[in-house]
């Protein structure tokens, strides 16, 4: 799911790590929020996988010690979230899952919107 929620984030516009780092636990809340021990290795792994690249900071940029690595998604990146988005399996509307996939409704097809509700509302019933 973090996967999905990157490349999500990264297709509305490039950003750093705490920014995405900051934009995750908004999306997701506070109880869900992401450490830089799990978002870091994702990054890395995305960029070996050629869904992100990393590009320098724009200019203008303060001056730090260090500067910021600024990542943005590649067509394989945009790819892979359609292919995440359109997924209607029983991760998408498990717990961990459903938020994750719920913020990105607006850009998921509306056949697999319907499956995932389908399946999230028989999740639910089977609960009670």
């Amino acid at each position: 799911m973090l996967e999905l929620a990157i490349l999500g984030l990264l297709l509305e516009s490039p950003m750093h790590g705490y920014e995405l780092r900051k934009r995750l636990t908004g999306l997701l809340g506070a109880f869900r929020a992401f450490s830089y021990g799990s978002l870091y290795p994702a990054l890395r792994r995305m960029q070996t996988d050629g869904l992100i690249v990393e590009d320098p900071a724009p200019d203008g940029s303060p001056k730090m010690r260090r500067a910021r690595r600024v990542y943005r998604l590649t067509d394989s990146g945009k790819q892979r979230f359609a292919e995440l988005v359109a997924d209607t399996g029983p991760q998408n509307y498990s717990d961990d899952g459903f938020g994750v996939h719920l913020a990105f409704f607006n850009r998921t097809p509306a056949e697999a919107r319907m499956r995932i509700l389908e399946g999230r509302r028989r999740q639910v019933e089977e609960r009670r």
